[in-house]
This record gives structure tokens, C-alpha cells and sequence, in this order.
């Protein structure tokens, strides 16, 4: 299996330490992929490519390729880039699109064959199991009706931009879906690669299993 970031969802400041692990990761001698679909009517796709070039430009990663049409691509396709960054936006809108072009298969083959997936809020919400934890946020204006995320991430599903006020929806929701709930403020990320998560960033990310709430500090390492 591949590698999975997750980000809190904050902004390029918020997140510069986990983007630099990001970077020294997949290297510069393939283009990233960048997927910014998510963000289809909150924003044009060309501001979306100024700013993730804003992101990487300055840790040295210049050459980035967008898609916005996700139709009938292959593996093959995704195995002429260094990596994906799949944005954050709408969470609904982004699960749907990958659900009707059927990209959400070749994500999951793409990361079981070794890829490696940079997910940003929305991005990272929709690699978890379920992505009703978008629900105070989001609305689901496409009328998506399949709310299971790609699961790869042990089952766990991921919450972000999280707050402390955030605890009771996080009950509430585990009460109704049956998920753990792993958190992340927007200076968190994590990493995830066979059944363990490391947490990086400035701040704690915080597993929330049943009753149990756990705060994972940044720089240590945990089986999900």
C-alpha cells in the first residue's frame, strides 16, 4: 500500500511543515497531480492551480499538472506523476464527481499499488471511511446519497478543521455511524501507511474511539 497525508485544512502557513515532509517525500523528478474539483463553484480552477503552485513552487516542486475532468482515466494514467493532491472545497460535490466518473476506483488502486495521496480537508475527508463528519460544514447541494468515503484509513474516518467545540458533534456522529473519528485542527497532518498514522504539524491530532479521546502529539506514531 501507498502513503496517505491528511491535512487539518488550514492554510499554506498553517500547513508549510507538513507540505515540506510532503515534498521531501515524493521528490521532484515526476509532476505532482493536482485534482481541485472540489472546489467547482467556490472558486475559478485557474486561482485553484495559482495557488497550489504558491504552496509547492517555494519548496521546489515546479512542475504541477491539473486535472479537472476526471473522466475515464486509467492507473496508468496517475503512474506518470510523483504523487496526488486532491484539494479541499465541498466534500459532497468532490465524493460525488469521484463516484460518477468511477475515479474513486483508480484512486484506491493507485494508492494499493504504492501511490502516494495528499488529501486537504475535503481531500483527506473523503479517503476516510464515511464523510458525514463534513456534515456542520458542508452542504450536500448535489444530493449525494452514498456517504461511504474511499476507507483507507483503517475504517477511521477523518475530521477537519477541528475545534474543541467540535467533541459533541464528534459523539453524536460516532453514536449514529459507528466510525472512530480521527481529528485534525488546521496546523495538524497526519501520514498513514499500513495500519499506522504519524502525526506532524504544531499541533495534537486527537482519535476519538467510542467515549475514548485520545490526543496523538505531533512527531509520534500509532497503530489505527
Amino acid at each position: 500500500m501507498g502513503t496517505i497525508f491528511l491535512s487539518g485544512g488550514g492554510d499554506k502557513k498553517h500547513t508549510e511543515k507538513f507540505d515540506q515532509e510532503f515534498r521531501e517525500q515524493i521528490g521532484v523528478s515526476k509532476p505532482l497531480l493536482y485534482i481541485p474539483v472540489a472546489m467547482k463553484g467556490l472558486a475559478s480552477f485557474n486561482d485553484c492551480c495559482q495557488w497550489i503552485k504558491s504552496v509547492f513552487n517555494p519548496l521546489g516542486l515546479q512542475e504541477i499538472v491539473m486535472w479537472s475532468n476526471l473522466n475515464h482515466k486509467s492507473l496508468k494514467d496517475l503512474q506518470q506523476f510523483s504523487a496526488i493532491y486532491i484539494g479541499g472545497g465541498n466534500t459532497f460535490s468532490l465524493l460525488n464527481d469521484l463516484y460518477s466518473s468511477n475515479f474513486d476506483e483508480v484512486l484506491k488502486e493507485y494508492i494499493n499499488s504504492g501511490g502516494i495521496v495528499y488529501g486537504g480537508s475535503a481531500g483527506a475527508i473523503i479517503l476516510g471511511s464515511n464523510i458525514m463528519t463534513c456534515a456542520h460544514l458542508d452542504s450536500n447541494d448535489v444530493n449525494l446519497k452514498n456517504y461511504n468515503g474511499l476507507n483507507m484509513v483503517s475504517d477511521v474516518a477523518i475530521w477537519c478543521h477541528y475545534e474543541l467545540q467540535n467533541d459533541e458533534h464528534i459523539r453524536n456522529y460516532i453514536k449514529e455511524y459507528k466510525k472512530p473519528v480521527l481529528a485534525l485542527s488546521e496546523e495538524t497532518g497526519a501520514y498513514y501507511r499500513d495500519g499506522h498514522i504519524k502525526i506532524t504539524g504544531t499541533e495534537p491530532a486527537l482519535l476519538f474511539r467510542g467515549e475514548n479521546k485520545t490526543y496523538l502529539l505531533p512527531g509520534s506514531k500509532h497503530p489505527v
